[in-house]
């Protein structure tokens, strides 16, 4: 029985039937996975805004809600502003979630306190006129924000409050619908945010051994890169598929934000997209759940045929095979999909079970960029990734491209696709400060270029 070394520097021993010397080890306290108030990564993540809720979600009463690890209710009042307060009452702890909207913010129902969206005491009705109760303490608030169906919070100090970031996939290509989502997962956030730094998954969960979910072009495992970007890391994944080269790449967004294109891509077909199908957040309920919750764009790249509908998508609504639980347990036995690999790992994966490969350098940068940005916050410094936004339009990396190859290239090795995926990139990288629109068109054009030069006998 040989012995090997795993990830984490111990020894296992290798061969037939040897649980008994691999059991696995216990698992760590996982730090970069807590996300409470006053936790290094729970601190880290308050620095930014983050989806919490659908608008629809938000009627005539309050909705109890838990975020970060915190219980807050949520609530439109009779003028239409949305307020997200701590749940418990200051006075006497009654949850607010029993409050009455009123035409400006929210009364307790247990004496009467009125609170605004704010968390400013407007009334305290049972203490006399003189009572200074009122002006020397507030219920506790969130300042939220809404944006194309989605409510988002920042849980932050207040004087450290940055603007919404507005991305540049929000509004290309024109027209571009924008469609809310919120499914629900039973574990912690960070494992959900993995699996999209984990794109050679899509080959095998996708395409290969759990059902043909994806294009058959997917079935094609790719060449793999992992690129630093100002707002995180682009992810690459290049493919030979049949006579054309085809390139998906989705995007890391640090925090837990990821964007991706979408599965259908035959690469059949010279196409080209600066964009992307979905954006969407992981955000953490606490930290043993979390809501995976965005936007789908639908536009002339993402839904050419019109196939794809909004009524798709919604709460617990995702229009694509595994990304929830609805299924009946047999038949997601069968064919699992995303939901099914990310939860299975249990409430808080146990990384120290790892047996890394080369296939999981995104997972490994990921991590690391990760330590990097919440020690900063540690430190009392601003993290430099992702870049701040500074009032403007946010220019993302997300891609996907399939071009036919030169007819005398028969044969492509992987490490010539792994580079002209590098190149494509830096083409995106050195436009970057073009307006959408413009910037597809001149990257299409050199990617065209880059094809003949790079494939050329």
């Amino acid at each position: 029985m040989n012995n090997i070394s795993n990830s984490e520097g111990r020894s296992d021993k290798a061969g037939p039937y040897s649980a008994y010397y691999n059991r696995p080890q216990a698992a760590d306290d996982a730090w970069i996975c807590r996300i409470g108030p006053g936790t290094a990564a729970g601190e880290y993540f308050r620095r930014y805004w983050h989806p919490i809720i659908l608008s629809s979600e938000i009627k005539d009463v309050p909705v109890a809600i838990r975020i970060l690890g915190e219980d807050l209710v949520v609530f439109r009042d009779r003028s239409g502003d949305i307020g997200l307060l701590h749940r418990a009452c200051i006075h006497r702890g009654a949850s607010l979630e029993f409050g009455i909207p009123q035409e400006h913010g929210i009364l307790c129902c247990y004496h009467g306190w009125h609170f605004a969206v704010d968390g400013t005491v407007l009334e305290t009705p049972a203490e006399p006129p003189t009572s200074q109760i009122k002006n020397n303490f507030c219920q506790g608030a969130y300042p939220v924000h809404e944006k194309h169906g989605l409510v988002f919070a920042y849980m932050g100090p207040p004087e450290l409050k940055p603007e919404l970031p507005h991305y540049d996939t929000d509004v290309h290509p024109a027209p571009n619908e924008v469609v809310p989502f919120k499914v629900e997962y039973p574990c912690n956030w960070l494992q959900i945010v993995e699996n999209a730094c984990d794109p050679i998954h899509n080959a095998y969960l996708h395409a290969i051994v759990a059902g043909q979910q994806f294009s058959k072009a997917f079935a094609q495992p790719p060449a793999l890169d992992f690129i630093e970007t100002p707002l995180g890391m682009s992810i690459p994944a290049t493919r030979k598929v049949g006579d054309s080269v085809f390139i998906r790449a989705g995007e890391i967004i640090l925090p837990n934000i990821a964007q991706f294109t979408g599965a259908e891509n035959e690469a059949d077909k010279e196409v080209f997209g600066l964009t992307s199908f979905v954006t969407r957040w992981v955000t953490p309920i606490d930290d043993t759940n979390a809501y995976y919750i965005g936007f789908m764009h639908l536009n002339k790249f993402t839904n050419p045929k019109g196939f794809i509908k909004p009524e798709f998508f919604g709460v617990g609504k995702m229009g694509l095979i595994g990304q929830t639980d609805d299924r009946p347990y047999l038949e997601r036995q069968k064919e699992p999909g995303d939901f099914d690999a990310v939860a299975s790992q249990g409430p808080i994966a146990n990384r120290r079970t790892e047996h890394l490969g080369t296939t999981d350098r995104g997972v490994v940068q990921f991590r690391r960029m990760l330590t990097k940005a919440i020690k900063a916050v540690e430190a009392g410094e601003t993290p430099a990734i992702p870049a701040p936004s500074n009032g403007k339009m946010i220019r993302t990396y997300c891609h996907e491209l399939t071009f036919p190859l030169p007819q005398s290239r028969v044969e492509v090795d992987r490490e010539v696709l792994s580079q002209f995926g590098r190149k494509v990139f830096d083409i995106l990288a050195e436009t970057v400060e073009l307006e959408p629109s413009e910037r597809e068109k001149v990257s299409k054009e050199r990617v065209r270029s880059l094809v003949a030069t790079h494939f050329g006998a």
